[in-house]
This record gives C-alpha cells, structure tokens and sequence, in this order.
C-alpha cells in the first residue's frame, strides 16, 4: 500500500529549511492561520493496522524551539542563499 506522502521524499531532506501552516483557535474559538518555519530533524514512516501508512517529519521551530511532527504533504522548502 502507498503511504500518503510518497510523493514528497525526494522534494524534502533532514537540515532543509521548510514552512507549514496551521489553524490557531484563540479564547473565543475564532480561527487564525499561523505560519511556522523551522529545521526537519527527522523524517520518518508511521505505520499502524488501523489506517494508512503516512510520512512525517519531526521539524524544530525557529522561535520556540519546539519540536513539532507535521504531515510531509503538507511542508514547503524555504530556499536560503
């Protein structure tokens, strides 16, 4: 079975500069898209036997220092000089 996110293992690397989106609720449950950039430290397959394989990439933020595990479809390489 293809894993959702082959597609995507030769556009993105471990140490590529990369962007994602994601919906921030705030208090009153209104939405905001915010817009991360950070490091992938990691890129790897998930696979469990109740859904479809998936690729991820474990990504450490910039301004936090967070670590955060996105989808890979869903990650976009910043080009740097």
């Amino acid at each position: 079975m293809m894993a959702l996110g082959d597609a995507y293992l030769n556009k993105v690397k471990v140490g590529d500069y990369v962007k994602w989106r994601s919906i921030v609720r705030d208090q009153n449950y209104e939405e905001n898209i915010v817009e991360y950039r950070g490091l992938i430290i990691k890129i790897y397959k998930v696979v469990n036997q109740f859904t479809r394989p998936v690729h991820c990439a474990k990504i450490l933020e910039n301004k936090s220092g967070k670590t955060y595990t996105v989808l890979l479809h869903k990650i976009e390489k910043v080009e740097t000089n």
